[in-house]
């Protein structure tokens, strides 16, 4: 019997379901979001409501150039923002599409990045077993995290953080099939052409976004000028279409009179900003490995470039040089956080990029450890050495801070499970209902429980704050407030 087939099916198999249950729960958690705040403000500034495909599609435009003049420079977030907003066109099947599309595209993304790099890191070009136990350890950290409600569950966040840095991460992985040497020139113009598509996209999304993805794409340029010697015309064209959609992006008047507004006129306080920047990243890093179970895949990984490591190109110097720039990938990430916001906050949305790459930089780097340990002292030889590192693994696995029960992924499920969010949504749904059907001018309120693990509808007692006024609008009323408890 060929056991060493069955333990790589056996592997396999255990990977797929560990994916699809993880991507099922999320992609239909996410079909129970519902509409609130900024999803009515942007929607009744758009102005265009239920008119045919080409108008609203110039409405849409229309749209993106007023917030790139006068609040931010997204110029693709704000485009789709408007683009795909229910509220202006099929409502909440068309939200639940969207919001389930958001999970699916984002790993879907994530995996193509992670199966094509491995291209270049091993002799043997298959190795189904790896790649997948590799994505599946990646997708749990970075769900394990939980911070991911306002990219998941709410619609604003979806299409100005989630989907650009999906389109950034499927730039990246275009941008490493342009590199493979395994495709005719023919497909690799393709992909050249679909990564600096995708990559001048993602940089109209969040600056969070944009500068994650020009500096990733940067470094693997400089990667495959490192091992190739040679200056890539096709590398540098790419990457420059990048770095304009991340000019165009910056140079936004919007940009300008909102960061004087966040600021109070103060300038952009470069210095405090470098400051909150690291400090954000670090209380991130700290918050990953002593209340998640990040700890204990980084273990994983170490032990998995221990079994790579005979396996590897002969890169390992340069695969070195390269997982070590890709750790300050996090500050890359920050900095332009703490510009915008002119302060330390640092939100939901923003820290869910920051946890991608915080999870990828430092588990590729766990495995680079691993490599060098099985160099430099034989480790997959020495059974002893080996049986200690398991030791270690479970050791950790033990005395990790959070248990796979308590992990946000396993809540979510519950959360499904139970009702819990489908009850929310039908609530939320007859408040929609109401409001659309009912005469009253000035209507008062009662609003939904709040629920943990999601994005919550919600307006406030002040019938003038912001969101009261973007629903009211919407709806037609003079005014919207909430029921005094």
């Amino acid at each position: 019997m060929n056991w060493e087939k069955y333990g790589k099916g056996a592997v396999i198999a255990v990977n797929c379901f560990a994916i699809f249950f993880m991507v099922y729960v999320i992609a239909v958690s996410a079909g129970y979001t519902v509409l609130l705040g900024d999803d009515f403000t942007h929607g009744v500034r758009v102005g265009a409501f239920h008119v045919p495909f080409f108008q609203y599609f110039a409405a849409s435009l229309q749209y993106m150039k007023e917030i790139y003049l006068d609040w931010q420079g997204t110029y693709f977030a704000m485009f789709i923002q408007a683009l795909l907003s229910p509220i202006n066109n099929f409502g909440l099947p068309q939200l639940k599409a969207v919001m389930i599309l958001n999970v699916l595209l984002f790993a879907a993304a994530l995996f193509g990045v992670i199966w094509t790099a491995f291209d270049f890191i091993l002799k043997e070009k298959k190795m189904p077993q790896i790649r997948l136990t590799v994505f599946s350890i990646v997708l749990f950290s970075v769900l394990d995290a939980e911070i991911f409600t306002e990219i998941f569950f709410w619609y604003s966040g979806a299409v100005a953080y989630s989907i650009p840095f999906s389109f950034a991460l499927l730039g990246i992985m275009f941008f490493l099939l342009q590199n493979n040497n395994c495709y005719s020139r023919r497909k690799k113009l393709v992909f050249s052409i679909c990564s600096a598509f995708f990559l001048f996209c993602a940089s109209g999304g969040s600056l969070a976004v944009t500068g994650t993805g020009c500096y990733i794409v940067l470094l693997l340029a400089f990667g495959f000028y490192l091992t190739s010697h040679k200056i890539s015309v096709r590398n540098i064209v790419v990457t420059v279409v990048g770095i304009i959609g991340a000019v165009v992006n910056v140079i936004a008047p919007g940009n300008f009179s909102r960061h004087t507004q966040n600021s109070g006129g103060e300038g952009f306080m470069l210095v405090k900003s470098v400051k909150w920047a690291v400090k954000n990243v670090w209380a991130e890093t700290e918050r990953l490995t002593k209340e998640t179970m990040f700890g204990v895949m980084l273990v994983a990984m170490i032990l998995i470039g221990i079994y790579l490591s005979a396996r590897l190109q002969k890169i390992l110097k340069k695969y070195g040089i390269i997982s070590i720039l890709a750790l300050l990938t996090g500050y890359v990430t920050a900095l332009p956080v703490a510009v915008g916001y002119a302060g330390p906050l640092f939100p939901n949305r923003c820290c869910f990029i920051l946890d991608v790459v915080l999870v990828v930089s430092f588990l590729n780097f766990a495995v680079f450890i691993g490599c060098c340990l099985e160099r430099w002292a034989d480790l997959r030889d020495n059974r002893g050495a080996c049986a200690v590192l398991f030791v270690v693994l479970f050791a950790v696995f033990v005395s990790s801070p959070e248990k796979i029960s308590e992990s946000s992924i396993v809540t979510v499920a519950e959360l499904m499970h139970n009702g819990t969010y489908r009850n929310y949504y039908e609530e939320c749904v007859s408040i929609y209902d109401y409001l659309e059907n009912c005469e009253e001018a000035n209507v008062v309120l009662p609003m939904p429980e709040y629920i943990e693990n999601f994005e919550c509808f919600y307006f406030d007692e002040d019938e003038t704050a912001w969101v009261n006024i973007g629903i009211a609008e919407y709806y037609g009323k003079e005014s919207i407030k909430r029921m005094n408890e």
